[in-house]
């Protein structure tokens, strides 16, 4: 008998896909409340099922295991949400006509925050200056973020109010960008940005609550059913005082986060884990919701800022060659105090230097103190040589990339860093070929967190060396099982198998059968989160 019950569903009439190499397609499958009960032909799931559940033909769509965004920044997202967006903006002109309207609605001498700028994408791709700025608002105080979050410009109105002038020393891991006649541009980089982010006033608990839960449905509507998340715990940084807001943040909007979270903790102490791995942001079980295990540091910069470590200087800049954002022995003995805690270590790592450190730190770091299972991981892990990669592998490493990347900076990649260089940058088919363990994720807000824009960067790399490219299964498993095993979770999530979360995304086009350049038109249809439908496409 099939009476309607909503706690116990069959899924069948269309393709899925488990992700299990042992059982790669199955006929149908079975949940009950949060969990996934059976697998298999029709007929075997409905007898393992028992009687009263609801049958639900997808008529011909595909189902798969919901996606896991391994890197994403899911408060910076809803402070992102409550600003100024110029991701879209065209030119200077159009930067420059949005920011005066923006002041017509501030009182004299209030903040504008503009957020995710792509100077890229201008009509003259020119960073802008502090002079642009002054030019379109002057009683305001403006600053501005470039899209990757390491680059900022600011106004002379922001510089005043935060007494910086030209004798101002920049905090280690920063710059105070000057020109040849030693003014002041406006344009600061990486841990100096704080010193004017700690002036801008954080958004009330009643805005995020406002925000909280249309983005987390927003993460839904992509069929996102899991997040690595991270999280800032301390004042200062690169988000100055308001990166020690963001964990008491995410307890107050903590009721209206749909995905399951695995909280990744930026920490100048990493002992802070310790404290902060507990109830309600860790839940003390394998399927809990939330969790913290991971220490998330960082070693360099990016591409765009021209912060990257480098061996060798920019094409495009000969004057920059990137730096370490911090000390390289106090990033060891972070690294040591949270690897000797059991807690896993995920490090941002970019330029070919800046990666060849960090993988030699962590091969000191497992010498001195071998691990089984540590699981540690490079973050964006970008510039990746053929001897860092054998040592990834060697070491146990996991590499987390942002697909995203390629599609924002293919058009820009070569010119900054030749064409030589190029051949290592998001060397990702290399990466899975030597067996190392690579997930994706978005980093948004830096970059959109659609997973269908992930899997066409993979598969198809906007034909940037194309010879990197993945299969759509591979891109697959980046996004499932392998972005479960990079938190420990490959037993409760990743993957459709008896026992595991009933996370799911139905899609209306078979991934594994569509041509390569009709993989952005694949749209989710629904996103199940344990066992509970939280988006359908209207």
């Amino acid at each position: 008998m099939t009476n309607e019950n909503l706690n116990k569903k069959i899924f069948f009439g269309g393709n899925i896909f488990t992700m299990n190499d042992l059982q790669p397609v199955v006929k149908a499958i079975g949940i009950k409340d949060e969990k996934i009960t059976a697998i298999g032909d029709l007929e075997e799931v409905k007898k393992n099922m028992g009687e009263n559940y609801k049958l639900i033909d997808l008529n011909g769509k595909t189902l798969l295991p919901g996606f896991i965004d391994s890197h994403i920044h899911p408060i910076g997202f809803l402070f992102f949400s409550l600003n100024l967006d110029l991701s879209k903006i065209k030119s200077l002109n159009e930067l420059q006509i949005i920011l005066k309207e923006t002041a017509k609605n501030k009182k004299q001498g209030e903040w504008i925050l503009g957020l995710s700028l792509k100077e890229e994408n201008f009509d003259v791709p020119i960073l802008p200056n502090r002079w642009d700025l002054d030019q379109a608002c002057f009683e305001n105080p403006v600053f501005i973020l470039r899209y990757d979050g390491h680059i900022g410009i600011a106004n002379s109105k922001a510089f005043e109010l935060v007494n910086i002038d030209v004798n101002t020393i920049p905090p280690e891991g920063g710059e105070i960008r000057k020109n040849n006649k030693g003014e002041l541009t406006g344009v600061i980089s990486e841990t100096a940005m704080s010193l004017l982010i700690s002036h801008i006033s954080f958004p009330s608990p009643q805005d995020f609550m406002k925000i909280a839960q249309k983005t987390f449905e927003l993460l839904a509507s992509k069929g996102i059913t899991s997040v690595h998340g991270i999280m800032q715990s301390d004042k200062g940084g690169e988000f100055g005082e308001l990166g020690g807001m963001e964990i008491p943040v995410l307890k107050t909007i903590i009721d209206k986060v749909l995905q399951n979270w695995y909280l990744m903790v930026s920490a100048i102490n990493p002992k802070k884990i310790k404290r902060i791995k507990k109830p309600p942001l860790d839940e003390g079980k394998e399927d809990g919701k939330f969790k913290v295990n991971c220490l998330k540091l960082f070693a360099d910069g990016t591409f765009g800022a021209a912060t990257a470590c480098m061996f060798e200087p920019f094409s495009d800049q000969p004057e920059k060659i990137g730096f370490l954002v911090i000390d390289e022995e106090e990033l060891y003995n972070r690294m040591k105090i949270a690897h000797n805690f059991g807690f896993q270590i995920a490090i941002h790592a970019i330029g070919d230097k800046g990666n060849k450190i960090v993988v030699d730190l962590y091969k000191r770091l497992l010498k001195e103190f071998p691990r089984k299972d540590h699981r540690h991981r490079i973050e964006h892990a970008s510039m990746l040589t053929s001897d860092v990669i054998k040592d990834m592998k060697e070491l146990g490493l996991i590499c987390s990339c942002q697909p995203p990347f390629i599609n924002s900076e293919y058009t820009w990649l070569e010119k900054r860093l030749g064409k030589e260089r190029c051949k290592y940058t998001y060397p990702l088919k290399s990466v899975v070929d030597a067996g190392v363990v690579f997930t994706a994720g978005s980093d948004c807000p830096v970059e959109d967190p659609d997973v269908i824009l992930g899997l066409h960067a993979l598969v198809n790399r906007n034909g940037f060396i194309p010879e990197e490219c993945l299969s759509m299964e591979e891109a697959l498993k980046a996004y499932t099982i392998n972005g479960a095993f990079a938190a420990f979770e490959e037993n409760v999530k990743g993957s459709l198998e008896p026992g595991k979360l009933a996370d799911l995304v139905i899609l209306d086009k078979n991934p594994l059968e569509v041509s390569k350049d009709q993989i952005k038109e694949i749209q989710v249809i629904e996103t199940i989160i344990r066992g509970k439908s939280v988006y359908k496409k209207k």
